[in-house]
């Protein structure tokens, strides 16, 4: 009899077991009473909740990586090889199933230096439906069987598509495992298919994340990266020379698998970060920036893009009040961003030929391939951003810095990358004023990110300002028109990004500012 057989008859005979015996006694006729199952309490599970181990607040550029689950041995063995080969630790989250039936590869992770850590019995989901109890049973079965298998028991348990709920996380306390394990990224045999992919994703990797590589399995809505949008569901890609992507088997889907984890260590190598486990990982947690207070509900009603039907609000968003800006108020600033930023440089230097002391002494730092990842990790052509202000004797940041890529991450993780840039800037510029911009809108009609998303970074941008208490300017409201695009008489390439200012977009923006000039 297999082991999963076996497991459902002892399910089924716990089940009888958990139920009290038919009692039968008299009738005041004197006839016997028919028998009835009375079913008996379980036990209750006492121990304190495990912690959540999760991911960190960190400006080191350091990760977990965990495996969830199983495919087969000659994938998982690749996996191994991969990793060793490029000294990288990992933890391999395992279940009771699949080290009773494949124990020679769980030995052979343990024998060479990897985590082992419980995947529970089955790998099963949602595990929060079942009592404290019936968890700390399966969760103490599969720690035999794991201990069975490679000789120690885990001190780790990921619970697959699961709430840590109290009861779920006293169940892991009672069965001797020390933590749960939540991971912040998520992928899968589906998630790369070039190294290219890898190290789009490295550049917007949030550092102290634990990646979780999803073995045989298929992402759940919530772990894919970019809520709504399934990698499953993307348009294809083509493969590179010799990947073959007709499938003749069930496994043999599996095939990439050592591929993707080669180009997602790579790419994470050569961008600098190092590997750590999730305990050690809690080490490197370090406040970025310490909040200032928390948003209101009249706050958080008016920052939350659900209670909008468009991209557009009624006023522009602010952090503070704002005045008309005074004679010499933009000396000593420097605005910063991309090719977008440098279409208004160039229009403040043509205005200054017929007006001179335009926008006062006002100056631009802009390169094309400039975001927030890559000013933070020195990978523009301005190189460090703190050092630049410095020398140029900075009073005043005014940042308007987009992202790298959509399906990359979680948008959330742009605002600490955010808070991270803003920092280094301070450490070099204690006394610097720094003032963010909003993202500014495109033509609906052109490819790229949409604007309903570059509307709701802006609530979060706008909400971030007020919890840190940094000014913020809406500049996307002085070019948008009334369903959240930009204006098409403000575009200068409606026939290319559609992103760019024309002179008309830039005098909007300009006259802008000088209204709304933050106090």
């Amino acid at each position: 009899m297999t082991l999963k057989r076996c497991v459902v008859w002892l399910l089924l005979l716990s089940l009888l077991l958990s139920l009290a015996g038919c009692a039968s006694s008299g009738t005041d006729d004197g006839q016997p009473k028919a028998a009835q199952w009375v079913p008996t309490p379980e036990p209750s599970v006492n121990a304190p909740p495990a912690p959540v181990l999760g991911g960190v607040e960190t400006d080191r550029k350091v990760v977990s990586l965990i495996f969830e689950g199983y495919t087969d041995s000659s994938t998982v063995t690749a996996i191994a090889d991969v990793l060793k080969q490029r000294g990288v630790s990992a933890t391999f989250f395992v279940s009771g199933i699949t080290a009773n039936e494949n124990p020679e590869v769980v030995r052979d992770l343990v024998r060479r230096g990897f985590d082992i850590g419980s995947y529970g019995m089955s790998g099963g989901k949602h595990l929060e439906e079942l009592s404290a109890y019936e968890n700390m049973r399966r969760f103490e079965l599969a720690q035999r069987e794991i201990q069975a298998a490679c000789g120690k028991a885990p001190e780790l348990i990921r619970c697959n598509g699961t709430v840590y709920t109290e009861d779920v996380l006293r169940a892991v306390s009672a069965a001797g495992l020390k933590a749960a394990v939540e991971p912040t990224a998520y992928l899968n045999h589906k998630s790369f298919r070039t190294q290219e992919d890898a190290g789009t994703y490295a550049l917007n990797i949030l550092r102290g994340s634990i990646i979780s590589v999803k073995l045989g399995q298929e992402l759940d809505r919530e772990e894919f990266d970019d809520p709504g949008e399934k990698l499953d569901e993307r348009p294809a890609i083509d493969p590179g020379p010799g990947i073959r992507w007709e499938w003749s088997t069930e496994d043999a889907r599996y095939v990439l698998l050592p591929d993707i984890v080669a180009w997602l260590v790579d790419a994470l190598l050569e961008s600098g970060y190092s590997f750590t486990d999730p305990v050690s990982l809690q080490a490197e947690r370090h406040t970025v920036m310490p909040r200032l207070r928390e948003l209101d509900p009249a706050e958080q009603s008016l920052l939350d893009p659900a209670n909008y039907a468009l991209p557009v609000t009624d006023e522009p968003l602010r952090s503070g009040e704002v005045r008309a800006a005074a004679p010499g108020s933009f000396n000593g600033v420097v605005f910063v961003g991309d090719s977008v930023m440098a279409g208004l440089g160039a229009y403040v230097e043509w205005q200054r030929q017929q007006t001179p002391g335009f926008l006062d002494n006002a100056r631009f730092l802009t390169d094309d391939t400039l975001t927030v990842e890559t000013l933070l990790d020195g990978e523009t052509g301005i190189g460090d951003l703190g050092s630049r202000l410095k020398e140029m004797n900075a009073q005043s940041v005014w940042l308007c810095l987009s992202f790298a890529n959509r399906g990359a991450f979680r948008r959330p993780a742009y605002l600490v990358k955010y808070r991270m840039l803003i920092r280094q800037i301070r450490e070099q510029n204690p006394d610097i004023r720094i003032v963010v911009l909003s993202v500014l809108p495109k033509l609906d009609a052109h490819t790229g990110i949409p604007n309903g998303s570059r509307f709701s970074l802006n609530l979060m941008l706008c909400g971030m300002c007020r919890e840190y208490e940094l000014p913020f300017v809406d500049i996307a409201s002085a070019v948008r028109d009334d369903q959240g695009a930009l204006r098409e008489d403000y575009c200068l390439d409606t026939a290319g990004r559609g992103c760019h200012l024309n002179d008309a977009g830039c005098e909007a923006v300009v006259a802008f500012i000088m209204e709304n000039y933050p106090v």
